[in-house]
């Protein structure tokens, strides 16, 4: 499979919704870079920040007064300063060529390139608890808990930084039930979307 020009595809996801894996599929069949947990690894070595506290404050809002790197709550919070570095690194790598980013209002920071391709990952609540207790080792009650606090803080975070709401279709191009098309079901809907738009050979 060969891409015919450049592309930039946004992954937004529900927490136990099977994006990421959507996400590494499509890099591995696309042969494209995939960006993801891999920002605060590269922002955690350039910047000299802890990477367990970048990885806390990673796609949420959080009360600067209660920040570790916020003095007084007059500096900027650091998830603003991770949300702005990450931001950056978004632009730059969708400057080089063709990639995959997940999360992290990627769809509104690439809003002004061209050849953008936006992409929601949602599936049922009851298959979300079964992957997520499947894959943390959680009680489906756990699993549930997890889900619930990390949606809302997605919600939250994305809404936010892009005065839009988390989830709907609103700026989507594909929106996709993994449960439904199955995660592989999944990239192959996606590919098969790049191929009718000229994107693939």
């Amino acid at each position: 499979m060969q891409l015919s020009k450049k592309i930039l595809i946004t992954i937004g996801r529900e927490e136990g919704s099977g994006g990421r894996a959507v996400a590494e599929a499509l890099g591995r069949d696309l042969n494209i870079p995939v960006f993801d947990k891999n920002m605060i690894e590269r922002i955690a070595k350039e910047h000299g920040y802890d990477e367990d506290v970048l990885t806390s404050e990673d796609e949420k809002l959080t009360n600067p007064f209660f920040e570790p790197y916020t003095k007084y709550g007059m500096d900027t919070a650091l998830s603003e300063k991770l949300f702005i570095m990450e931001s950056e690194i978004i632009r730059e790598e969708a400057g080089k060529g063709s990639a995959i980013f997940i999360g992290r209002c990627a769809d509104d920071v690439l809003s002004e390139f061209p050849d953008l391709l936006n992409i929601f990952i949602f599936a049922p609540k009851a298959d979300r608890i079964r992957r997520v207790a499947g894959s943390e080792g959680f009680t489906a009650e756990e699993a549930e808990r997890q889900i619930k606090r990390i949606d809302k803080q997605r919600r939250a975070y994305y809404q936010f930084y892009t005065d839009r709401k988390w989830g709907m279709s609103d700026g989507m191009d594909l929106m996709l039930n993994s449960s439904s098309l199955t995660l592989e079901g999944c990239a192959a809907a996606v590919e098969a979307c790049l191929k009718t738009k000229g994107y693939l050979t």
